[in-house]
Formats: C-alpha cells, sequence, structure tokens
C-alpha cells in the first residue's frame, strides 16, 4: 500500500480527487456536500503549510482505492480521521481503515483518534464500530466516535 500527499499531487490527481469529492456517491455524506474547483484547489494549497492537516491517496500498485486524512492533528495525542473510497470501487473500506489505523498510532503516534459521521451514513457508521470505536455521543446530524490506542490489542 501507497499513501501519496496531496500537496505531491499532480493536476490529474488533483482533478480527479475533485471529481470525486462532488460525486453523488461521496458529496451527500460530506459535511459541505459541493465544492467549486477554485475551493478545491485552494484547499489543497493550504495544506502545504498546515500541520494540522494531512490528506492522502491510498494506491494499492497503480489502482487508487481511495482517500484518507487526518484533522486536529495533534502528534503524540490525538487527531481525527476521515475516508472516502474511490466511488468506481466496492468493498475497499476496510484497507482504507486499516491505512488510517497504521498512520494515526504508528506515523503520528496518537493516543487517541476521533472519527465523525453523518447520522445517514450508515457503512460508515458499521465500518466504525467494526474496527472498535467506541460511539461517545450522537447529536441530530452526527454521530462522534473515539478509538484509544493500546485498550483493544489491535495495535
Amino acid at each position: 500500500m501507497e499513501l501519496k500527499n496531496f500537496v505531491d499531487l499532480n493536476e490529474v490527481e488533483k482533478v480527479l480527487v475533485f471529481a470525486w469529492r462532488n460525486h453523488l456517491k461521496i458529496a451527500p455524506f460530506q459535511r459541505t456536500q459541493t465544492i467549486s474547483l477554485k475551493e478545491h484547489l485552494e484547499f489543497l494549497e493550504s495544506l502545504r503549510d498546515d500541520r494540522e492537516r494531512q490528506y492522502f491517496l491510498v494506491l494499492e500498485e497503480e489502482v487508487i482505492l481511495g482517500v484518507i486524512c487526518f484533522i486536529k492533528i495533534e502528534r503524540g495525542v490525538s487527531c481525527e480521521f476521515g475516508i472516502y473510497q474511490n466511488p468506481d470501487l466496492k468493498g475497499f473500506g476496510k484497507v482504507l481503515m486499516q491505512e488510517v489505523l497504521k498512520f494515526a498510532f504508528k506515523n503520528l503516534k496518537v493516543k487517541t483518534l476521533y472519527a465523525c459521521a453523518l447520522n445517514h451514513n450508515a457503512k460508515a457508521l458499521a465500518l466504525y464500530r467494526e474496527f472498535g470505536l467506541n460511539l461517545t455521543h450522537k447529536d441530530a446530524t452526527m454521530s462522534y466516535f473515539e478509538l484509544s490506542a493500546g485498550g483493544g490489542g489491535i495495535f
């Protein structure tokens, strides 16, 4: 598995990620449903100097499986993650989750990992539970999860 940092994306990859981000299989599960190309490119540029956010393409050989991201990064302490799969593929959620866990706990060395998902995103909610994340609270729109290192024998 290879992770390619968003700051290293070529022009084709930038447009591809933009198209995925606004895809009908992905956009309804994002906090901001759609974004413009200008917003997308400005966002990518903002990542260059941002130490609290990292976004990656996950590749297996030449196939891009999806995107994983880490926000609110406090190295050695905690971060929040998000994922979305290449909308043209099926069945790679678990692979993306494994990459999230590996990167967060081994590279960022966080003790606690956070996630949230829209309440209607049944696939994400099930995936997070399957990987041992605990539901900490829920509001009218979102469900919030937490996973601490060392407690479940995952690492």
